[in-house]
Order: structure tokens, then C-alpha cells, then sequence
């Protein structure tokens, strides 16, 4: 802020109290936006990879199906995993994976209330994971998943 008194300009400056309440508004606003981001990102990864999965040394990732969006991690280190599809939905869902070294594995279509496994072994780089059935894509059941 400028203010000229007497023909001098003089710089004005916020007060200790302006400052002091500009200052908890902007870590409150802070400290909302952290709460919000750790909140969607939990709920985007409902499951972490689990230990492996019988002798076959892969590892079992939870991949909720539900109207219209699919609830796994979106990163993972390489690996074999076994993608265990739950429908949590109404309508009927698949699992659909394509990227290095996978070429479009899929899940056979699954009923509400019901589970299918895809096993596949994932290398560096970047995956989509997507219903194919319908438009549920195009609905927004579509997730990209990065292996590195």
C-alpha cells in the first residue's frame, strides 16, 4: 500500500494483527487442502499389495469394481500379481489390463456380489486398467497404474 504525506510517499504496512490473522486463514486453508488430499488418496488405494499368494510367488491386489469406478493403488512396484476383481456394483463389470508386456488380460465378466482373478506380471512403466464392459469406460472406470 502507498500513502504521500506531506509530499513524501510513505510505504504502509499491515498490521501485527492483519498479519497474524492472514496468517492462520492461510494455514487453515493449508491444512484443509492436506486433510482433503490425504482423504482421496486413501480412498483411491482401499489395499496395499498383499503378501504373495499361494506357491506361485504373486502378489494379491484388491481391485474394488463399483458403479462406475475401480478402487485399487495406482502405483506398484514390478512384480507377479494376481488382481483378485470384486463387484461391489449393481450393474456387471470385467477387469481389463493393457501395458508392457500385457497385452489387453481381462477378467471374464463378473455379477454383482461376485470375484474373478487375473494374474499377470507387471514391469516398469505405466498401465490402464479399465471395464470393458459397455461404456463404463467412457463412465469413468477407467484407472492408470504406475509400475516402477
Amino acid at each position: 500500500m502507498l500513502i504521500e504525506v506531506g509530499g513524501k510517499r510513505v510505504i504502509g504496512r499491515k498490521s501485527g494483527r492483519t498479519r497474524r490473522v492472514l496468517l492462520s486463514v492461510l494455514l487453515g486453508v493449508l491444512a484443509l487442502v492436506a486433510t482433503v488430499c490425504t482423504g482421496a488418496s486413501a480412498a483411491a488405494a482401499p489395499q496395499a499389495p498383499a503378501g504373495p499368494v499361494g506357491g506361485g510367488g504373486s502378489h494379491l491386489v484388491i481391485v474394488k469394481m463399483v458403479d462406475y469406478r475401480l478402487l485399487q493403488p495406482a502405483f506398484l512396484p514390478p512384480g507377479r500379481y494376481t488382481f483378485r476383481a470384486i463387484n461391489d456394483g449393481r450393474a456387471p463389470h470385467a477387469l481389463q489390463i493393457n501395458g508392457p508386456g500385457v497385452a489387453n488380460a481381462r477378467t471374464p465378466v463378473v455379477q454383482a456380489g461376485q470375484a474373478a482373478d487375473l494374474t499377470v506380471d507387471l514391469h516398469h512403466g505405466l498401465y490402464d486398467f479399465w471395464c470393458p464392459v459397455g461404456n463404463h469406460r467412457q463412465m469413468g472406470m477407467q484407472l492408470n497404474v504406475f509400475v516402477g
